[in-house]
């Protein structure tokens, strides 16, 4: 066995990101899929016992993240799996030392939302899991299983059916982390899930979001509150990966690092400075437009997501519970960055959409025959707006596919109907 390099890690890798970006340098995923899932992690290992104070709510520094690939040379699926071997694996090492490390759930399974919140809510629980004063309630001790929910599908977890079921809308809910949630499920009555803490780290492709994604997620605000990472490059190509003295030196840190963080408590604070960077940049920050609605709502949400980020920066830097200019920065440069990615994400998507749209109402037409404008809203209601379907008519019509005609009734004023201009297409 080979010794450690000269120069040795003790002095290039300072906290748990930087040294869960050395310890995945040889792998083929690219180095943005590391650097979120190594965020990932460390935000489900700290939990609700961490929390900036905004007066009148409490920011936590939890995520929900998506790594978002074409190509499979982008190994999404590589880059999470080595994020959550960690997290168990610290997770194990802490239980088998005899020492309560909360009741954090890593889960991976196709869940409804009663799924859901009875995988929170057991009680007679206590964790460590919830902030000192909020611990009990009317004597009894409040509730608290914070979830990380992984998979390298995301179809695992947003489905059409799970679209449908309410399962999207309990994770917009559960990201701020309600500090108290009662669910009513169709046959036994209330859930109550208590001091709420759920990360998420999935993957997709582009065309997944195309086929399966509809306007409505968008709508309800999921993509405000994920971070979307986009990449279709792979950081290097590896034959062989080997797993030699020094990443094992390095998975140790990465495993004392975590357990440590496992453990810690307390109200995060911003030092002045990060103070002042941060309070100019939120003023200062352009605004994306009405043009770019998928941006705009994720801009919405652009300064929480950097706070989030900073404060889990912190934390792989120190446990001082203090979040200094350095980190704000790096946290804006970060987030900056996937917003600006954002149109690649779902350029395509858009794409597919639009002619989706076209030929759904294509289709229609050429069923009816012919149809009036106010028919043809009712029909497609449910999947397009009024605007969509403008938009679907203008390309139909320069298309000189469907044309406009007028059609006299027995009584009242004549009717205007979209037909085709070539029947037998």
């Amino acid at each position: 066995m080979s010794s450690l390099p000269s120069g040795s890690a003790q002095n290039d890798t300072k906290g748990f990101i930087e040294s869960y970006m050395a310890y995945t340098s040889g792998q083929e995923s690219p180095s943005d899929f590391h650097y979120w899932t190594a965020v990932s992690t460390l935000s489900a290992a700290v939990g609700r016992n961490i929390w900036l104070n905004r007066g009148y709510y409490k920011i936590y520094p939890n995520h929900y993240i998506i790594l978002v690939a074409g190509s499979a040379l982008a190994r999404k699926s590589s880059a999470i799996n080595i994020g959550i071997r960690i997290l168990r694996k610290a997770l194990e090492r802490l239980k088998e030392s005899g020492i309560d490390a909360g009741a954090l759930s890593v889960l991976s399974a196709k869940m409804t939302p009663e799924a859901l919140c009875r995988a929170m809510s057991t009680k007679g629980i206590k964790s460590m899991y919830a902030n000192e004063d909020e611990t009990e309630d009317s004597g009894e001790n409040k509730i608290s299983r914070p979830l990380m929910l992984y998979s390298s599908e995301l179809g695992v977890f947003l489905s059409r059916t799970a679209q449908m079921n309410g399962l999207v809308d309990l994770l917009i809910d559960f990201y701020d982390c309600p500090d108290d949630w009662e669910y009513l499920t169709k046959t036994q009555g209330a859930d109550f899930v208590h001091n709420v803490y759920t990360a998420m780290l999935s993957a997709t492709t582009p065309d997944w979001i195309s086929a399966n994604i509809t306007g409505s997620v968008f709508n309800q605000g999921l993509v405000g509150r994920t971070i979307f990472v986009h990449s279709d490059k792979a950081q290097s190509r590896v034959a062989h990966p080997q797993f030699n003295e020094y990443e094992r030196f390095l998975e140790n840190r990465l495993l004392e690092l975590i357990e440590s963080k496992l453990l810690l408590q307390g109200e995060v604070q911003l030092n002045p400075e990060a103070y002042e960077y941060y309070e100019q940049w939120y003023n200062l920050r352009p605004d994306p437009g009405d043009n770019q609605s998928m941006q705009s709502g994720f801009f919405g949400r652009e300064h929480d997501h950097v706070l989030k980020l900073a404060i889990t920066i912190s934390l792989s830097r120190s446990n001082d519970l203090v979040v200094t200019a350095e980190d704000i920065q790096e946290a804006i440069e970060k987030i900056t960055h996937i917003r600006a990615g954002l149109g690649r994400v779902f350029r395509e998507v858009k794409q597919q959409n639009e002619i989706f749209e076209v030929q759904y109402v294509e289709s229609i037409i050429k069923d009816k025959g012919k149809i009036s404008h106010s028919d043809l809203l009712r029909l497609v209601r449910r999947k397009m707006n009024s605007g969509q379907l403008k938009e679907a008519i203008n390309v139909l019509t320069q298309s000189e596919i469907i044309t406009t005609i007028a059609e006299k009734p027995k009584r009242g004023p004549a009717k205007k109907l979209y037909t085709f201009m070539n029947p037998t297409r």
